[in-house]
């Protein structure tokens, strides 16, 4: 739904607000506001420290440790902080009920905030006691916000795909850090690890088609139909994709198989995927507003940017470390597609809790602004721009090699990330007169 059909529609509906099960269950915006806040935060570390290794990335040197203290930056910082704050606003619409208990979610915020901020300077010191204490405050978030998931899914009375999505993203929180405390052992622990690169890529599979894809699917079956008015599409594809992406998330979880596992797994997840593209594209071609807002435009950047890792994927996966231009060029596709699939959702989501929780109450008592008005569409269309334009220039650097470009792409998209920031805290910030 554009910003200004949802302002009008909550306008409409506000004296029935109490009636409705999302609108009577939301949370304190405190406690996805902390979570977007801090993701935010780690955006722009990210993007900063983007700009430090981009040469190394136009190196091929994908595995450095400095290189992985920023991947982790984004990924866990920003995409999985992100992931969790969304579902902490989001649940009472997708499922009926709130996150099960605020306390634990806030619990599980502390430890991932400080377990990212350990794992990272952990890495980038390459101390033992710092990494591995991370991953350890990162599994008790994990766990923590898991069983939280768990319980708040366990309360619901309609098993719909968003459900079936999340319960499985569940799982998968629980399965990802075991493979993260390995790796972090194999560096400074002493455990060793017969040929880590593959594990470090099945990780960082897993992770994201068990956790991030798999939320990014459930939670696109409602957001996009509402944010593009696009309401009536069939879900035939999504059911599809969800099924396909946690079925390759649990081939290539499982400990045996060797070769043949990879494959199937890789199938898997490639159908899984074109599945998710073909629903999203569908909401794009049915909308009823033609004209697609910033925050939008930016997400059809990221989907657009799946296709690319697609196509990319057999090539590199293939040959693996044996040419690390083309596996690097691959990750930073892939997760910048992520990145710009969760920032265009700010521009979205952001506003809206600011404008429902802050101006929402005044509504029928004086003026208020539109859920649009409370960001400048220009600035929020540049803030893209140097998104894309970044990641694009970072991408072609990191496969010819050059890293002039690389850190020329690195710079716009650490300050796409900064201008964000800077937009949305302004946003929070906005009050009536």
């Amino acid at each position: 739904m554009t910003s200004g059909a949802l302002t009008s529609g909550l306008n409409a509906v506000r004296p029935a607000a109490a009636a409705e099960p999302g609108v009577q269950n939301a949370p304190p915006p405190a406690l996805p506001g902390v979570h977007f806040a801090a993701a935010l935060g780690f955006f722009v570390c990210g993007g900063l420290g983007l700009v430090a290794v981009a040469p190394a990335l136009a190196g091929g040197l994908f595995f450095l440790p400095s290189v992985a203290a920023v991947v982790h930056l984004f990924v866990l910082g920003w995409v999985v902080l992100s992931i969790f704050g969304a579902l902490c606003q989001f649940l009472p619409v997708a499922v009926g009920k709130p996150m099960r208990w605020t306390a634990l979610a806030h619990a599980s915020f502390a430890a991932q905030v400080a377990g990212v901020l350990l794992f990272v300077c952990g890495l980038l010191r390459e101390s033992g006691g710092l990494l591995l204490t991370g991953a350890t405050l990162l599994t008790c978030a994990f766990t923590l916000f898991a069983v939280n998931l768990a319980a708040t899914l366990a309360q619901a009375k309609a098993r719909s795909l968003t459900w079936w999505a999340l319960a499985g993203a569940a799982l998968f929180l629980l399965v990802i850090p075991a493979y993260g405390v390995a790796i972090a052992l194999n560096l400074h622990g002493g455990l060793v690890i017969e040929h880590r690169f593959t594990v470090i890529a099945l990780h960082a599979h897993i992770a994201i088609l068990g956790l991030v894809m798999l939320v990014m699917v459930g939670v696109s079956q409602r957001l996009l139909p509402m944010f593009l008015l696009a309401h009536g599409v069939r879900d035939g594809a999504a059911r599809a994709a969800v099924a396909l992406l946690f079925g390759a998330a649990c081939v290539l979880a499982a400990p045996v198989g060797g070769t043949p596992r990879f494959i199937a797994g890789a199938a898997l997840a490639a159908g899984g995927v074109v599945a998710f593209l073909v629903q999203a594209a569908l909401y794009f071609k049915h909308r009823m507003r033609r004209r697609i807002d910033p925050g939008m435009r930016l997400a059809a950047a990221g989907l657009i940017g799946l296709v690319a890792a697609l196509g990319l994927a057999p090539f590199a996966l293939h040959r693996g470390v044996a040419d690390l231009h083309l596996l690097s060029t691959y990750f930073v596709v892939l997760l910048g597609a992520i990145c710009l699939f969760v920032a265009g959702h700010y521009f979205k989501i952001v506003p809206f809790i600011v404008w429902y929780h802050r101006f929402g109450p005044q509504v029928g008592l004086r003026r208020v602004p539109k859920v649009a008005e409370l960001y400048s569409e220009k600035v929020a269309l540049l803030n893209g721009a140097l998104l894309v334009c970044g990641w694009l220039g970072l991408a072609v650097a990191t496969y010819l090699g050059s890293p002039i470009l690389a850190r020329a792409g690195a710079v716009l998209f650490a300050a796409g990330a900064v201008l964000e920031a800077v937009v949305l805290a302004r946003v929070a910030r906005r009050r009536l007169a």
